[in-house]
């Protein structure tokens, strides 16, 4: 099998493990979010230090955290993504567990878009004219949601954001997906200790108390993080981007349609006018992703 049908396979498999995700933690809706998160975070921690002490690379890998750690504005920025990155889970987790799976999936169809905008804020970058109009598309869309429901769909808004600016700060930051992963984790993994011993002090733990299965779950949820990233550092470098930014959209439409015909969240007039205005975005910026490539291979 060649290199690039390997890395397609990677990232088919790392876009549906995305797309699965409101079935996966909704099994865990009867915890605590704030519990799962702290357990998400340690367990992600705890298996990412496993990978890398077992990785043929590892000396690698630890000379690249070393080095990371005497370089204190990319150490200060893979903090900031830490931290970002923390925010996104936990809103995906309360979105999910709150029956609010299509505001999920329209936060990750914004991301793109408001990646190319925070480009263009911090990192100077120009817009040609078909991502001009993918951006009106998107204002348009959150404009109507605003006049048609009375306040603007946070959920949707914090998920794109949070990630949209993860991933500027890790843009920065030049470390191999392991070494970065392990790093993310461990910073806020003091945090989550603590957070899940107050939880124990008080009696308030409840993960090994909701059913074996459910436990199970909770323990896998690393795992359910980190492989999917992993498979996509893998797979995103030998992709052509036009391919990636629209296999991008897989994960938010099968999130969309589980949340319409597995667990029956109301569509509204409001919401579909929405995601009709966006899903027009989409094709644009699909559009003007596929013409770029094809421009750089003529």
């Amino acid at each position: 099998m060649s290199g690039i049908k390997k890395s397609l396979i990677a990232i088919l498999v790392c876009y549906f493990s995305w797309g699965f995700f409101p079935i996966y933690f909704k099994l865990l809706k009867s915890i605590d979010a704030y519990e799962v998160l702290s357990m998400r975070v340690l367990c992600s921690f705890i298996f990412m230090a496993l990978v890398v002490t077992v990785a043929k690379n590892k000396n690698r890998i630890f000379k690249e955290i070393k080095e990371l750690w005497h370089n204190k504005k990319s150490f200060s920025l893979l903090c900031l993504a830490s931290v970002l990155i923390t925010a996104n889970w936990l809103t995906y987790i309360i979105a999910v567990n709150t029956n609010h799976v299509l505001e999920a999936s329209f936060g990750y169809y914004l991301n793109p878009i408001v990646t190319i905008i925070l480009a263009v804020v911090f990192l100077k970058e120009k817009l040609n004219r078909i991502q001009i109009i993918a951006c009106i598309f998107v204002g348009t869309s959150l404009l109507y949601l605003f006049i048609s429901l009375g306040s603007l769909p946070w959920i949707s808004i914090m998920l794109a954001l949070t990630f949209g600016l993860y991933g500027l700060c890790k843009k920065k930051v030049v470390i191999s997906p392991k070494a970065s992963l392990l790093v993310e984790t461990a910073i806020v993994s003091p945090i989550a200790i603590f957070y899940i011993s107050y939880l124990g002090i008080t009696n308030s733990l409840t993960f090994h108390t909701s059913g074996t299965l459910t436990m199970v779950f909770v323990l896998l949820s690393g795992v359910v993080t980190a492989v999917p990233l992993m498979l996509f550092a893998k797979g995103a470098a030998d992709i052509p981007l036009y391919l990636l930014g629209i296999l991008q959209y897989l994960p938010p439409t099968m999130q969309f349609l589980i949340g319409v015909f597995v667990y029956n969240e109301d569509l509204s007039i409001e919401k579909l006018i929405s995601f009709i205005i966006i899903w027009i975005a989409v094709i644009v910026f699909c559009y003007s992703a596929f013409n770029s490539m094809k421009n750089k291979i003529n």
